[in-house]
C-alpha cells in the first residue's frame, strides 16, 4: 500500500494578500434576470395570474375570496418580476406587460367560463394596468436593490419599495373593503396580508425600519389611488 504522506516540518506560509487591492465585489444586478428574459416572461406569467384569478373567485371561501377580486394581489406579480430584473427600465416594461396580461387572462377566462364581461371595464383595467404594473415592478426592483446591496440605496434611505406593497394591502383594506363596502372580514384578510408582507420584505437586508419610515406617505398615496379607482 502507498506510504502515508507526511506533513512537512516547516510548512510554507500562506501567501499574503496583495496590498492596495480590495476583494472583487459582486456585479450590480447579480442573480437577476436580463431585461429581455423578464419581458419575455411577463405576458405568460400575467396571463396565468389572470386565469387563476378567474377560477379563484369561485373557489376561495368567504373573506378569502377578496384575494381574487382586488387590485393588490395583482400588484404582487409585477413586484416579484421587478425584483428579479436587473435594470429598472426593463422592470417597468415587464411589470406593465404582466399587468396587461393579468387583465387579458382574467377577462378571457371569465368569458370562456360563461360569465358576463363588459368592454368598458376591460378598457378601464387595461388603463389602470399601465401605472399599476410600472409602479409595482419598480417598487420590487428597488426593494431587491436595497436589500441585497446590488446598488446604492435611494438618497432618502432604503425601504420605499417594500413600503409600496405593504401600503397597497392596507390602503385597499381600509378604503375599499372597510369604508366603501363594509366587508370587515375582507379587510382583516388584507390587513393580515400587509403584516405578512411587511415581515417578509423587511427581512431582506433588515429593511423593517426603512419600510416603516416610508409607510405614512406610501399609505396616503395608495389611499388616494384607491379612492380614484373606486369613487
Amino acid at each position: 500500500m502507498p506510504a502515508t504522506p507526511t506533513v512537512p516540518a516547516n510548512p510554507l506560509p500562506a501567501p499574503a494578500a496583495p496590498t492596495g487591492h480590495h476583494a472583487p465585489e459582486p456585479a450590480a444586478g447579480g442573480g437577476r434576470l436580463p431585461g429581455f428574459v423578464a419581458v419575455a416572461l411577463a405576458v405568460p406569467v400575467g396571463l396565468t395570474a389572470g386565469v387563476l384569478t378567474s377560477f379563484g373567485q369561485t373557489v376561495l371561501p368567504g373573506p378569502l375570496g377578496g384575494l381574487a377580486n382586488a387590485v393588490t394581489p395583482w400588484l404582487v406579480v409585477p413586484f416579484v418580476l421587478g425584483a428579479l430584473t436587473r435594470r429598472w427600465g426593463w422592470a417597468l416594461v415587464a411589470g406593465v406587460l404582466a399587468c396587461l396580461g393579468e387583465v387579458a387572462g382574467y377577462y378571457l377566462t371569465s368569458h370562456l367560463r360563461g360569465f358576463g364581461t363588459s368592454s368598458s371595464w376591460v378598457l378601464f383595467w387595461l388603463v389602470c394596468a399601465l401605472p399599476g404594473g410600472g409602479v409595482g415592478a419598480v417598487a420590487g426592483w428597488s426593494w431587491r436593490r436595497d436589500g441585497h446591496g446590488d446598488g446604492p440605496s435611494t438618497r432618502r434611505g432604503p425601504g420605499l419599495g417594500g413600503a409600496v406593497l405593504v401600503a397597497a394591502w392596507w390602503a385597499e383594506a381600509v378604503v375599499v373593503y372597510l369604508a366603501l363596502l363594509g366587508y370587515v372580514g375582507h379587510a382583516v384578510v388584507f390587513v393580515s396580508a400587509g403584516v405578512l408582507t411587511f415581515v417578509v420584505l423587511g427581512r431582506c437586508g433588515r429593511q423593517h425600519g426603512g419600510i416603516a419610515r416610508w409607510l405614512v406617505p406610501a399609505l396616503v398615496l395608495a389611499g388616494a389611488g384607491f379612492a380614484v379607482v373606486y369613487p
